[in-house]
């Protein structure tokens, strides 16, 4: 038998389980950090993770000073935090996919993230990278490469680029100081 055109909702599981990867039966964390990139994670997991038939951990870190202690009221950051996981859960609900939201205090986010996956026995990570044209051409900070050496499950990471008008102008500045 030919089967000329399939089920839409039989490919969308397919693929949703293939991105998760063959045998994975865990959730997808979502790593929130208030950049652009933020709310299309939150839609791509959410659409995987709905697929599969699995639920989304929307997850944000704050990273809280060695000076202070772990679990200092940080009212600015928590604020923020709240904010962005209102807006991400907005999303999840009009994608129809069921999410749950944490906000997680640490010393680094690399560790935080990785423990959460674990904790949450997820298949999958997704978190973003806006390029910094002010830092080196490689530079990935120090959360990415921890996250990519250490998670438990497949990582999925969207780099965008940087904001050109403003590489353009750093570019002009740093030219004109030699």
């Amino acid at each position: 038998m030919v089967h000329l055109w399939g089920s839409k909702a039989k490919e969308e599981t397919a693929m949703s389980k293939s991105a998760l990867g063959e045998s994975a039966t865990g959730d997808v964390a979502v790593v929130l950090c208030g950049d652009k990139l933020d709310s299309n994670l939150v839609y791509l997991g959410c659409q995987m993770a709905k697929g599969a038939k699995r639920k989304v951990h929307l997850v944000h870190v704050i990273e809280v000073p060695r000076a202070l202690p772990l679990k200092a009221v940080l009212t600015e950051e928590s604020e923020r935090a709240d904010r962005l996981l209102t807006g991400a859960l907005s999303i999840a609900e009009k994608v129809g996919c069921l999410a749950v939201a944490e906000v997680v205090q640490a010393r680094d986010a690399g560790p935080a993230i990785v423990d959460e996956a674990r904790d949450h026995n997820c298949a999958l990570i997704l978190i973003g990278l806006v390029r910094n044209c002010q830092k080196a051409q490689y530079d990935l900070g120090k959360t990415v490469p921890y996250v990519l050496s250490n998670a438990p499950c497949r990582v999925w990471l969207v780099q965008d680029p940087a904001n050109q008008p403003q590489c353009q102008q750093t570019q002009q500045q740093t030219v004109g100081v030699h």
